[in-house]
């Protein structure tokens, strides 16, 4: 066969522009993809590989605590095989859903933290009290209240400012919802805030900012196949807009 009769066998009117090394089709533009070590794979094949659905979206433990805990722990140390798995599932509230936990979740353990180590815990209160002209034990009650807000706009803010990042990176199948379910999991890292501190130095804090990084990085690199400093630079814009606002914590 020579270079210009090879045609796709997924679309025969479409010319071929490789082989899949895993079946051995021949395979156009729009069915080339590449599997984790970079070989050229037929989008039946990738499809065939796909990891299943995070445990907390199906099966046994569906929105349940231990299928949360165990989403958690795939998406943080798995994430080269659990990101992918997002591309085939069109729902992003689930994901979305479990982000917010985990920020209410690791919000909430950060704040105890602070109270049980900080020595400038009371002033922090007594800002907030004065803020919302509330007494100081009032106001400590109306700052654990706001925590579900809070855990909203941040994943809103966050996802928003990602996906528009990626558009303008040029990244055409950067959808919404394909943007909010990486960004809904990779909250999965704020459960780090239950680590306790160091003395003075907050320890999960660090962890969690480091790896929310490594794994928003890790996700655009699977999820659309970025290249690593392009996609390093996509996700660093909006994760320096959000700490800058967020005031790093």
């Amino acid at each position: 066969m020579t270079a210009t009769s090879r045609i796709c066998a997924h679309h025969p009117s479409a010319p071929a522009i490789a082989r899949c090394t895993a079946c051995g089709a021949e395979i156009c533009g729009g069915c080339h993809g590449t599997d984790l070590r970079g070989f050229a794979v037929c989008r039946p094949c990738r499809q065939e590989r796909m990891p299943a659905l995070p445990e907390w979206e199906a099966g046994e433990r569906r929105f349940t605590p231990s299928g949360f805990v165990l989403t958690a722990v795939q998406a943080m140390t798995s994430p080269r095989t659990f990101f992918p798995a997002l591309i085939a599932n069109p729902r992003w509230a689930p994901a979305a859903g479990f982000g917010m936990i985990a920020v209410m979740i690791g919000t909430l353990a950060q704040t105890l933290w602070r109270k049980a180590f900080s020595p400038h815990y009371p002033e922090m209160v007594e800002l907030y009290a004065t803020e919302l002209d509330l007494a100081p034990r009032l106001a400590e009650w109306a700052m654990y209240a706001s925590l579900p807000m809070g855990a909203l706009t941040l994943y809103m803010l966050h996802t928003a400012m990602l996906y528009l990042t990626l558009r303008i990176f040029g990244v055409e199948q950067a959808r919404w919802g394909l943007v909010a379910k990486l960004t809904g999991y990779a909250m999965a890292t704020y459960l780090l805030l239950l680590i306790p501190p160091l003395g003075t130095f907050e320890l999960g804090h660090f962890l969690m900012v480091v790896w929310l990084f490594n794994l928003e990085v890790t996700a655009a690199r699977m999820i659309f196949g970025m290249g690593f400093w392009r996609s390093m630079l996509a996700v660093l814009v909006p994760f320096m807009l959000l700490l800058s606002m967020t005031g790093g914590g």
